[in-house]
């Protein structure tokens, strides 16, 4: 004799409460199978093929500054696919411990190609040989600082680079100050007043960062917004 449980409400009911994990399994394994298929195959931008500009602020949006970059970085570099912002934490000083996890981390893993620092940190860094020196790009023409008074970018090697190039005692251009440039707070809402522009040397796109930052210099240098001025 043949046994058959009748197809009923009760039936379907107590076959789901033990059995619906399978068909959620069923359900999400595609999802996922997709996206690990998606994550190995999707275009990524070749490094040499993108800058990153890596701010210190507390009050700039992402999204707004990505936007002030599009035209800027299509004019000055157009043959790069990708130009965009990442904002960083605000310094605090030497004893800020976690802005400064953050950004010797970023510099240490070769993220990030031009950057925008309070000053300290800038002098700290740059002081350690990480940051590019400019007055070669400058001489080149590639770097145009036009009136942007630069004397607060020099700063002093404190040991050798280790490849036989920048020497322990030199005084060297590294950043361009951005004291000046208040398109920066007018338009973005970062204050400036206590920043200094600086490529990584590590960049791995350092001539099209340097053009990059020359734009920049001109994109940002604009008449001293009232609210400074109080």
């Amino acid at each position: 004799m043949k046994l058959r449980t009748p197809l009923d409400r009760r039936t379907v009911e107590t076959h789901f409460r033990y059995h619906k994990w399978q068909y959620l399994l069923i359900l999400v394994l595609p999802v996922v199978a997709w996206n690990l298929i998606y994550a190995q195959t999707a275009y990524r931008v070749p490094q040499d093929k993108r800058l990153d500009v890596y701010i210190q602020s507390s009050t700039a949006d992402q999204d707004q500054v990505n936007a002030f970059l599009k035209p800027i970085w299509e004019e000055a570099v157009p043959e790069q696919e990708l130009v965009s912002a990442v904002l960083l934490l605000a310094s605090g000083g030497e004893d800020d411990y976690y802005a400064n996890v953050q950004l010797v981390t970023y510099l240490a893993a070769a993220e990030g190609d031009i950057y925008l620092l309070s000053s300290s940190d800038f002098k700290r860094i740059a002081s350690q040989g990480a940051f590019v020196p400019l007055e070669p790009y400058r001489d080149q023409g590639l770097l145009d600082t036009g009136e942007v008074d630069i004397s607060a970018g020099y700063v002093q090697l404190l040991e050798d680079d280790g490849q036989g190039g920048l020497r322990a005692g030199e005084r060297r251009l590294f950043g361009i100050p951005a004291f000046t440039l208040y398109n920066l707070a007018s338009e973005l809402r970062i204050d400036n007043r206590d920043k200094v522009f600086a490529i990584a040397g590590n960049s791995g796109n350092e001539e099209a960062a340097v053009r990059l930052l020359s734009a920049l210099v001109a994109r940002t240098t604009g008449p001293m917004p009232d609210f400074f001025k109080q």
